[in-house]
């Protein structure tokens, strides 16, 4: 137990990109449910449509922080020699919550403006 605690508590390379992964996967359901709730949008993730509320957060914020919590931990106790795939997988997560928030906010933008 106190090597779990230890190894969670160490900071590794890839604590950044862990935090912005996780900050844009939440962004990512905030505009979600903001552009449903407007009406003019639909989920279009086949997995997501029916699920609202507790569960969709559950879901979206709580599972997701789990699964970074792990890596990270996996990430403090790995050799360095698995350095340079994590890394491209974890540019390649963030490249595609990046291109994802950039749509929400060009639907938002564009919702505002023709629509005010």
């Amino acid at each position: 137990m106190k090597k779990a605690i230890s190894s969670f508590m160490s900071k590794n390379k890839f604590d950044g990109l862990l935090f912005e992964i996780y900050l844009l996967n939440l962004f990512d359901y905030l505009f979600t449910l903001v552009l449903i709730s407007s009406g003019l949008f639909m989920e279009v993730n086949p997995l997501l449509v029916n699920i609202r509320g507790t569960n969709g957060f559950a879901l979206k914020c709580v599972v997701p922080l789990m699964l970074l919590i792990y890596l990270h931990t996996r990430l403090s106790v790995s050799p360095p020699k698995n350095e340079k795939p994590v890394k491209v997988f974890l540019y390649i997560l963030l490249s595609y919550y990046a291109v994802i928030n950039a749509f929400h906010i060009f639907w938002l933008c564009y919702s505002v403006v023709m629509f005010i």
